[in-house]
C-alpha cells in the first residue's frame, strides 16, 4: 500500500539516500528506516519523527556509513592470490605471527645472536652520532632574532681566507656608514685574567669579555637582577653568571658588591644572569663594560684600521628585510674610505650568520666540525647498512631451511601476504630486542663519546622523547631494511619447487646479491681502515714534524703585569735555577692559534708592496728560548723599542714577499707600518718556523720587542727530556718566583707541546671516532661472514664428505670453503681502494702540510682484511673439514 506523502518522512532525505547510500545494504536499511519512522511519528510525534529520519539518513551515507564487508575479495596479485585480505592483520593472527616468529629465533640461537648483536651495535653506533650530530646542530637556536644576527668578518682576498676577527674601527664605521644595521655590538675577549675579592683571600685565573650594553638587547638573555639598559653602560662594571655569583659571594644577592681585576681596577657588580645554556657560542661568566677597557688598558685603540686581532669582533643586528648581499657595496666604500683605493684588491668584510659561528672560529673556544658532523651521520648509516646487510644475508642463506615449511603452509591455504606478515614480524622481533641492547650500549659507551668529542652529553639525554622518536623511526626503517627483501623473497617461493627442493634457486647468477651485500659491507670496512691508517699517520707527522723551533720542556705562563721593573725581577730570579735554561717574555708563543696580524709596506720602488704580517713581540731572549735559528744578521736587544729606530727580524718569508732571495740582502733594509710613516730597520733574518698550525702555511713573520704588548713567559727547562721528579720540581721553583714577583696573583702554567696539540683536536676527535666506526664495521661483518660460513658449511656437508672419501685433505677442504669469501674481500679491495684514496685527498686539503698517500696503506689494508677474513671463516671451515665423513653421509 502506498504511503501519502503527507505522513511519509521527508522526501529530500529518501532521495539522498537513495542515491548516495551504499548499493549493496540500500534497499535493507531503506526499509528499516521506514519502520522506525512509523514508530517514532506513534512515539514522539511527526515532527520529531522527521528530524530523527533526517539525522539517520545523513549518518548513512557515504563515506560517513561503513560498508559492509564483501564475502569476495576479487582484487588479486600477479600470482592469483589475494592481496591484502584483512584476516590477516587480526590481534589472534599477530599474536600468532609473534608465537611462530619467536619459536623460530629460539630454535636458530645462533643466527639470532649474530642478528641481534650485529644489529644492536649499528643502532647503538646510530644513535650516539645521533645524540652528538642533535647536540652540534642545536647551538645558538634560543634567540628570536637570530635570523637576523650577523659577526662582521674580515676577508683576505689574495689568500682566500676570512678570519673571525676585524679592526676596532669596524664599530664606528657601520654606526656611520651602514644604515642597514639596527644595532653593533662588540666584544674583545681576554684570558687569564685574575679576579679577586677586595681584602679576601679568594682568587681567581678566569677568561672574560668586554662588552657593550647593547649585547643584552642582541642576545636573549634571562636576568635574575639588574637592568639590561642600563647595566653596562657607565666604566667599572660587571655582569655576572648566577653561578659566578655563587662562586665569588655564595649568593646571587650581589647588586653593588665589588669584584677586583688584576688586583688594580675595583668592578661593580650591576646585574646577574642566568646560567647560559650548553649549546650556546657566548658562555660568558664575566661581562665587563666596554668603556672599562680603555682605563684598563690606555693604549688600546678604539679607532685602528692598521692591524687586528682574533679576540676582536663586532656583531650586527640587520633592520628587518635587510640580506647580508645588500651590504657588499657597503663594505667596499669602507675599505676605501677608511684603508684607501689600494686595499680593495686584498681586502672586504663579510657577514657571518648566527647560525654558523659554531662551526666558525667562536668566543666560546669550541667549535664543530661540519665535515665530521656530515662524516659521522655517512659512517652512522654505513655501520647500520651493513648490520641490515648481515641479516638479509642470513636470512636468505637460511631459506633452505624455511623452504619446506612455505611449501607446506602455501599447500594448505596460506597465501603470500600472511607469508610476508610472518617474516616482517620476526624482523621486528629481532629490532625489538636489538633495540633493547642497543639502548643498553648506548648509555654504556656515552662517557666514552663524550670524552673524545667533549660535548656536555648525559645519559638522561639517551631518554629525552627526541631520542624516543628517533630510536622508533630507527627501529621502524631497520625492520624494513632487513626485513622486506627477505619476506617477499622467500615467500614467493612456488609450493611445488619448495616442497620438492630444499635451497633457494638462483638461477644462472654469476653474482648473487648475497655476495654484493658481502661486497659492499667490506667495502665499507677497507675504506674506513684506509681512513683510519691514514689519520693515524697525518696525526703523527703532526706530532713529529719539523715546526722551526724547538716545542719541548718550554712552560708558558701568563703575565698579569709587563712593568719593566717586574719582568726583569722575574728573570733575576728564575735564570738563577739550575733547573732553568732560559726565559722570554712576549706577546705569545712561537706558534700559537691567537695571533696580532699587522700590515707592512717594502717601499724600494715607486709601488709599494704590501705584506700582510704576523707580529711575534718578544724579547732578546725569544729565540734562544724557542730555538728558532738566525740565518744572518744579529739578535734583537731589549732597549730596540725606540720610535724611529725600531729593529726587528723578519723570516724567510717574509723578505721573499720584499723580492729578496738572500737572507745576507735584507738587512738594513727598511719597512714600513701600513702606509704610515713609523718604520722598522730588519736587523737580522730568521729561518721559517710555522707560526699557525699545520693547517696553514707560514705567515710572512717579524719579531719585534714590543714591552707593552708582553702577556706571556716562556721558559725552556735545561733538560730537553725532562723525567716527572725533574718537571714538578722546575715547576715548584718557578712557582715560588712567580709568586714572589706578582703577589696575590693566580699562578697558572701550560707546556708548549700540548698546547700546540690542541690545535689538532679536531683531527684527533675525528681518527678516534673513526677507529671506534672502524672497529664495528669489522665486527658486524665478520659476524655476518661467520654466519654466511656456518650456512655454507651445513649446506655442503654432503660434498664435504663425498671429497673426505674420495681422498681429499683437510686443507683443501678448507681452501674450497674459504675461497669464494676471499674473492669477494679481493673484489671490495679493488672497489674500496680508490675510494678511501679520493676520501682522503679531499680531508688532507684542510692542511698546508700533509703526508703522502702511498699505495702500500691500502697493500696492508686488504692483507689485514684477508686475515680477518680467513680467520673468522676458518673456524667453521677447519669443523666442516675435519667431521667424519661416515657421519656426515649417513646424517645428510
Amino acid at each position: 500500500m502506498k504511503r501519502p506523502q503527507d505522513t511519509g518522512p521527508p522526501r529530500w532525505a529518501q532521495t539522498l539516500l537513495h542515491w548516495w547510500g551504499h548499493p549493496d545494504t540500500r534497499e535493507e536499511v531503506e526499509g528499516d528506516l521506514l519502520e522506525l519512522y512509523d514508530h517514532w511519528v506513534q512515539t514522539v510525534g511527526k515532527r520529531k519523527a522527521d528530524w530523527r529520519y533526517s539525522l539517520s539518513a545523513l549518518k548513512l551515507l557515504r563515506p560517513l556509513a561503513q560498508s559492509k564487508r564483501s564475502n569476495h575479495y576479487p582484487t588479486r596479485n600477479r600470482y592469483g592470490e589475494p592481496a591484502l585480505p584483512p584476516s590477516l592483520l587480526t590481534p589472534a593472527m599477530i599474536r600468532n605471527y609473534v608465537k611462530i616468529a619467536w619459536r623460530n629465533l629460539a630454535k636458530s640461537k645462533g643466527y639470532s645472536f649474530i642478528n641481534i648483536t650485529g644489529l644492536a651495535a649499528g643502532m647503538a653506533c646510530a644513535v650516539l652520532i645521533f645524540l652528538a650530530v642533535k647536540h652540534e646542530t642545536s647551538y645558538d637556536q634560543n634567540h628570536k632574532n637570530g635570523n637576523r644576527i650577523y659577526r662582521v668578518e674580515t676577508e683576505n682576498i689574495t689568500e682566500k681566507h676570512t678570519y673571525p676577527g676585524t679592526y676596532t674601527g669596524m664599530a664606528n664605521a657601520l654606526h656611520t656608514d651602514v644604515p642597514e644595521v639596527e644595532q653593533v655590538v662588540r666584544l674583545f675577549k681576554n684570558y687569564d685574567k685574575t679576579f679577586a675579592l677586595p681584602n679576601s683571600d679568594k682568587q681567581f685565573k678566569e677568561s672574560f669579555v668586554f662588552a657593550d650594553n647593547n649585547l643584552f638587547q642582541l642576545l636573549d638573555y634571562q636576568w635574575v637582577t639588574g637592568d639590561a639598559r642600563t647595566a653596562l653602560l657607565q666604566p667599572n662594571t660587571v655582569v655576572l653568571s648566577r653561578s659566578y655569583a655563587d662562586k665569588y659571594f655564595g649568593t646571587s644577592n650581589v647588586l653593588g658588591k665589588t669584584i677586583r681585576l688584576d688586583n688594580k681596577q675595583d668592578l661593580q657588580v650591576t646585574g646577574v644572569l642566568d646560567d647560559y645554556p650548553a649549546t650556546t657560542s657566548f658562555p660568558f661568566d664575566l661581562v665587563v663594560s666596554f668603556p672599562t677597557l680603555k682605563s684598563n688598558n690606555p693604549d688600546f685603540d678604539l679607532n685602528k684600521w692598521n692591524g687586528w686581532g682574533d679576540n676582536f669582533q663586532v656583531y650586527v643586528l640587520l633592520k628587518n628585510g635587510i640580506r647580508p648581499a645588500q651590504l657588499a657595496p657597503r663594505f667596499r666604500k669602507i675599505v676605501a674610505k677608511y684603508m684607501g683605493d689600494e686595499a680593495l684588491a686584498d681586502k672586504d668584510f663579510k657577514l657571518n650568520p648566527l647560525a654558523q659561528l659554531h662551526y666558525d672560529g667562536n668566543l666560546s673556544g669550541r667549535t664543530a666540525n661540519l665535515t665530521m658532523l656530515r662524516t659521522l651521520s655517512l659512517i652512522g648509516a654505513f655501520v647500520l647498512l651493513i648490520a641490515c646487510f648481515n641479516f638479509i644475508n642470513l636470512a636468505t642463506a637460511q631459506a633452505f631451511k624455511r623452504a619446506k615449511e612455505v611449501g607446506i603452509r602455501k599447500a594448505v591455504g596460506s597465501n603470500r601476504w600472511s607469508l610476508v606478515y610472518q617474516f616482517l614480524v620476526e624482523a621486528s622481533l629481532i629490532t625489538i630486542l636489538a633495540v633493547l641492547v642497543a639502548i643498553g650500549v648506548a648509555q654504556i659507551s656515552l662517557p666514552s663519546v663524550v670524552s673524545i668529542l667533549a660535548i656536555p652529553l648525559t645519559t638522561s639525554d639517551v631518554y629525552t622523547w627526541q631520542t624516543g622518536v628517533f630510536i622508533l623511526a630507527l627501529a621502524v626503517v631497520t625492520t624494513l631494511l632487513a626485513g622486506m627483501y627477505p619476506a617477499f623473497r622467500l615467500s614467493g617461493m612456488a609450493p611445488i619447487w619448495a616442497l620438492k627442493n630444499n635451497t633457494i634457486h638462483s638461477g644462472k647468477q654469476w653474482f648473487s646479491l648475497r655476495q654484493g651485500l658481502v661486497v659492499v659491507q667490506f667495502t665499507v670496512s677497507l675504506v674506513l681502515v684506509s681512513s683510519a691508517f691514514l689519520m693515524n699517520q697525518q696525526l703523527n707527522f703532526f706530532k713529529n714534524a719539523d715546526l722551526g723551533f724547538n716545542k719541548s720542556a718550554i712552560v708558558t705562563v701568563g703575565l698579569p703585569d709587563n712593568e719593566p721593573e717586574k719582568l726583569r725581577a722575574l728573570r733575576a730570579r728564575l735564570a738563577g735555577s739550575p733547573q732553568i735554561k732560559d726565559i722570554s717574555f712576549s706577546f705569545n708563543s712561537a706558534s700559537a692559534e691567537s695571533n696580532w696580524m699587522q700590515l707592512m709596506e717594502y717601499r724600494k720602488n715607486a709601488k709599494a708592496t704590501p705584506i700582510k704580517t704576523q707580529m711575534k713581540m718578544g724579547d732578546s731572549h725569544y729565540l734562544q728560548t724557542y730555538g728558532i735559528q738566525l740565518l744572518a744578521g744579529q739578535h734583537l736587544k731589549d732597549t730596540d723599542t725606540l720610535s724611529g729606530s725600531f729593529k726587528i727580524i723578519a723570516n724567510e718569508v717574509f723578505i721573499n714577499r720584499m723580492g729578496i732571495r738572500q737572507p745576507a740582502d735584507a738587512i738594513g733594509q727598511r719597512v714600513y707600518y701600513g702606509d704610515g710613516k713609523d718604520y722598522a730597520t730588519i736587523v737580522g733574518v730568521s729561518k721559517n718556523f710555522n707560526v699557525n698550525s699545520l693547517h696553514q702555511k707560514i705567515d710572512p713573520t717579524v719579531i719585534q720587542v714590543v714591552p707593552n704588548n708582553f702577556y706571556q713567559a716562556g721558559i725552556k727547562l735545561q733538560n730537553e727530556k725532562p723525567t716527572a721528579e725533574m718537571i714538578q720540581a722546575a715547576l715548584a721553583q718557578i712557582e715560588t718566583e712567580w709568586k714572589a714577583v706578582f703577589p696575590n696573583q693566580v699562578f697558572d702554567y701550560r707546556f708548549l707541546d700540548e698546547a700546540l696539540a690542541q690545535a689538532y683536536q679536531s683531527e684527533t676527535r675525528t681518527a678516534q671516532l673513526i677507529e671506534a666506526s672502524t672497529f664495528l664495521a669489522i665486527l658486524i661483518a665478520c659476524l655476518g661472514l661467520f654466519g654466511l660460513a656456518t650456512f655454507t658449511a651445513e649446506q655442503r656437508t654432503k660434498e664435504i664428505g663425498v671429497r673426505k672419501v674420495l681422498g681429499a685433505s683437510v686443507v683443501s677442504i678448507v681452501t674450497l670453503l674459504s675461497k669464494d669469501f676471499l674473492k669477494l674481500v679481493l673484489i671490495a679491495l679493488v672497489i674500496a681502494s680508490p675510494i678511501a684514496w679520493w676520501a682522503m685527498s679531499q680531508w688532507l686539503q684542510n692542511f698546508e702540510f700533509k703526508i703522502a698517500i702511498e699505495w702500500w696503506v691500502f697493500a696492508l689494508t686488504g692483507l689485514l682484511m684477508i686475515v680477518l677474513t680467513l680467520f673468522t671463516v676458518s673456524f667453521q671451515s677447519v669443523k666442516a673439514a675435519l667431521m667424519n665423513p661416515v657421519k656426515s653421509l649417513r646424517s645428510e
